[in-house]
């Protein structure tokens, strides 16, 4: 019973100050101090300021955060460069804590099925019907909480010990690929070449993150930059294989939209709950860049307010279903017209 109180109280802990500490975001209008800098940097237009290095905007907190691992909806918030510590003790201490939990339980079923005075059958019929249920209920529910936890640790962990992110490791896979076809080789700034001392920049004894959020340790031949300007360069070549289309459906990316109940089947199909769609209105163009089996994600440029009530040309982008648009043939050039020929 304390090792069980011990462990809910750690986790609880854990817990709250993740939501009180917060992932740490980046300053409102920030800029690098070096203005050659600014050019080396992603520029956010939902925060107005440049993106430091590993940050990314969560569009669920509108703010750029550091060090950007995911955003959590159990603790309602990111996890990121401060409370990425306390998330990973929160996952420790809850899976510990439940599967401890399970294994009381479960020798407690054991011991009144097997090892009870009184009769099971009759116990089981007679007495105690309900908490026996209740009681293998709750058992399932503790071993099955502490599997899926224990696997999100897992996964955290195989991440840390690399010293990246759940979104740098897509990040990574991409560049990795990209070098390939350039016969290059890409060398992640980020990795100390050491298990522990990767381990030790997120998780250490002082329950403090390690530096400001803006700079970090690097590999030689690497600087605060490289990871950024890779990022960059990934983006411009998906921009370069965007491909315009024109709407021919409107789409108000509402659940219960006339176009989703002429076609039910999208409330079956949707990407996930955490996906972003996209309200498009008929003879619209958009720019897409995602194709999959029947939705399209696409970036279009609307009128939005800015943080000084402006109106000014932001890129929106998000899903919306495939039929609503046509793919715009695009014209050749002269010089591909004469290798055609």
């Amino acid at each position: 019973m304390t090792i069980f109180l011990i462990l809910s109280i750690l986790t609880t802990y854990h817990f709250l100050v993740c939501v009180i500490l917060g992932p740490g975001y980046v300053k409102h209008n920030w800029e690098p101090e070096s203005k050659p800098d600014k050019e080396k940097l992603q520029y956010c237009q939902e925060c107005e300021g440049y993106k430091c290095p590993r940050s990314h905007h969560c569009r669920k907190c509108q703010r750029c955060v550091k060090k950007m691992d995911h955003h959590c909806p159990w603790i309602n918030c990111c996890v990121g460069h401060l409370n990425h510590a306390h998330f990973i003790r929160f996952l420790t201490f809850a899976s510990s804590g439940c599967f401890y939990g399970g294994v009381n339980l479960a020798a407690t079923i054991i011991k009144m099925v097997f090892y009870s005075n009184t009769n099971f059958i009759l116990l089981f019929y007679f007495n105690s019907i309900l908490r026996f249920v209740l009681l293998v209920f709750a058992c399932g529910v503790a071993f099955g909480v502490s599997i899926a936890v224990a696997f999100l640790l897992i996964m955290q962990l195989k991440d840390i010990v690399k010293n990246t992110t759940n979104i740098e490791s897509w990040i990574i896979k991409k560049a990795e690929w990209r070098h390939k076809m350039l016969g290059t080789e890409f060398v992640y700034p980020y990795d100390l070449g050491s298990a522990w001392k990767n381990f030790t920049q997120v998780v250490n004894t002082t329950n403090y993150a390690k530096g400001d959020g803006y700079t970090w340790p690097l590999v030689p031949g690497t600087d605060q930059f490289t990871f950024t300007q890779e990022q960059r360069m990934q983006k411009l070549a998906k921009r370069s294989r965007m491909v315009p289309h024109k709407i021919i459906l409107p789409y108000n990316a509402k659940c219960f939209s006339s176009l989703v109940l002429r076609n039910p089947l999208l409330c079956f199909v949707c990407n996930g709950l955490d996906e972003q769609y996209l309200p498009v209105e008929e003879g619209e163009g958009v720019m897409v860049s995602r194709y999959r089996k029947r939705w399209l994600y696409g970036c279009v440029n609307r009128k939005r307010k800015n943080k000084r009530g402006q109106f000014v040309d932001k890129e929106v982008g998000g899903w919306f279903p495939r039929f609503c648009a046509v793919e715009v043939p695009q014209k050749q050039d002269s010089s591909e017209k004469k290798k055609t020929k």
